[in-house]
């Protein structure tokens, strides 16, 4: 896959995390979205990497509106659904293009703006009830006490996309 940097989105450090890791083992450039578009040219080709937010993969229309986006990784703090992943919301004209999911990290402390009360009502929802199994207390756990699951060996699937000519 032929392309000239990478370029993300990050509230609370994992996602940049990741670019930073990509950025290491590719050679190319990362850029946090707000500084890519004096960076690089308008219609460049990158990978783009967002943290989801309500279904969603932060930054993802902005980017695409200005630059070739010819994969996308949605970092979230769930474990890796297949499932889940083809669920997520992208825009029309990215329908086509590589998807893929990596598991980054919640940090309550490093949450700002709307996104702190926000989220401290999603911990009251999620740690209402007791789990029912071990699943649902790691999430529960994760909720009340935050995780970094960011993990290099998580990026072998797209560092093989981006290996593709």
């Amino acid at each position: 896959m032929d392309i000239n940097a990478i370029v993300y989105t990050s509230a609370t450090g994992f996602t940049a995390r990741y670019a930073a890791l990509l950025a290491e083992r590719t050679r190319l450039p990362a850029y946090e979205l707000a500084q890519a578009g004096t960076a690089l040219s308008k219609r460049a080709p990158v990978l783009y990497l967002g943290w989801l937010c309500a279904g969603g993969i932060k930054g993802l229309k902005k980017a695409a509106a200005r630059f070739d986006v010819k994969a996308v990784c949605a970092v979230g703090m769930s474990l890796p659904d297949p499932a889940y992943t083809a669920k997520l919301a992208l825009p029309a004209a990215l329908k086509q293009v590589p998807l893929f999911y990596l598991r980054g990290g919640y940090a309550p402390d490093r949450l700002t703006g709307v996104y702190r009360p926000m989220m401290a009502l999603m911990t009251k929802a999620v740690t209402r009830t007791p789990p029912k199994d071990a699943g649902e207390r790691a999430m529960q756990d994760a909720f009340l006490h935050g995780g970094d699951w960011v993990s290099e060996q998580a990026l072998t699937p797209v560092l093989e996309r981006l290996a593709e000519r």
